[in-house]
């Protein structure tokens, strides 16, 4: 493999194509479930339903942020990052509250009608059609991350086993509630399937707050690098600050150095794509490295105007 294609920049473009391939299957899995539902209510086929649409959101929030991470050539966009942050929890809240309304008009109907609503074995196409597509999609990401060695890829193919065994809970949910006709089994299986929801809007929330927050402060980490970078970058240039921020399962650097006025473009740029390199190579899960340069005079100028103004706070005192 090339050192174009082996670039943390290739992987992240091709661990992008693969997460919207996988929100392209999320999205068929909603599709069949709703159609579904429509011939078919159950109330265990509409709680796998919202689980397929929180897990559709998560899909979009790694699938967003990997896309941007990717654009190695730019500045992270953290204010972007976070309206699509607050943007994803609200529609979690949403699909939330909407599940939450269709949940309680069923325990409504139930304690008038005394009968369940899962009253064919229809909700098994669903079910059984959304197992096999999210099987399909925990091997597809499990040989992403293989060959990509993109952590979230990993994350998200956890996420897609235990998806899998909600489908299987769903699926036995469906057959046992048909069987038995007894309401205690349906609200069972229900309230097991909750927890899978649950854990998925924990996954989307956690993220969303980290986000939100401007990523999780590695303050170790920040010293490691600068560290290095004193070393490698020797008289060209002094550091003023590096700050490694943890965002989900990976890092974002941003790194500010203080350059002579007279430095060239070329020599900056030769610079910068030699910190990125550095500091990608401390650590894989750094996917994006911001590098920002100031010239020196601004440093000594805010410096000795400070220096000023404490003076004249002294001599007034």
């Amino acid at each position: 493999m090339s050192i174009r294609h082996s670039s943390i920049s290739w992987r992240l473009r091709s661990a992008s194509r693969v997460f919207a391939l996988s929100a392209l299957i999320s999205a068929t899995g909603i599709s069949i479930e709703i159609a579904v539902f429509t011939v078919a209510s159950s109330v265990i086929l509409l709680t796998d339903l919202f689980h397929w649409a929180v897990d559709t959101v998560l899909e979009v929030v790694f699938l967003f942020t990997l896309t941007l991470a990717a654009r190695t050539s730019r500045r992270f966009p953290w204010s972007t990052i976070v309206i699509e942050s607050s943007l994803t929890t609200l529609s979690c809240l949403a699909i939330l509250g909407i599940y939450f309304y269709m949940f309680i008009d069923y325990l409504l109907s139930i304690s008038g009608y005394a009968s369940v609503s899962t009253q064919s074995y229809t909700p098994l196409v669903a079910t059984i059609t959304g197992g096999v597509l999210t099987l399909v999609t925990y091997i597809m990401l499990t040989k992403s991350y293989r060959r990509y060695r993109v952590e979230l890829l990993r994350v998200d193919s956890i996420h897609a086993l235990i998806d899998v065994v909600a489908a299987i809970m769903a699926s036995l949910g469906v057959v046992l509630t048909v069987y038995t006709k007894n309401m205690a089994v349906e609200l069972l299986f229900t309230f097991i399937l909750m927890l899978f929801v649950f854990h998925s809007l924990v996954e989307v929330f956690r993220n969303n707050i980290k986000a939100i927050m401007g990523g999780e402060l590695n303050a170790e980490m920040s010293m490691e690098i600068r560290k290095t970078l004193e070393d490698e970058i020797s008289r060209e240039a002094s550091i003023n600050s590096v700050e490694v921020r943890k965002l989900g399962s990976f890092y974002v650097v941003s790194v500010e150095l203080k350059v002579d006025p007279d430095t060239t473009i070329l020599e900056i740029h030769k610079l910068r794509k030699r910190l990125i390199r550095v500091v990608k190579e401390k650590c894989e899960l750094v996917y994006h490295v911001d590098v920002k340069f100031n010239p020196k005079y601004v440093w000594k100028k805010k410096l000795n105007k400070k220096t000023v103004l404490e003076a004249r706070k002294q001599y007034y005192k």
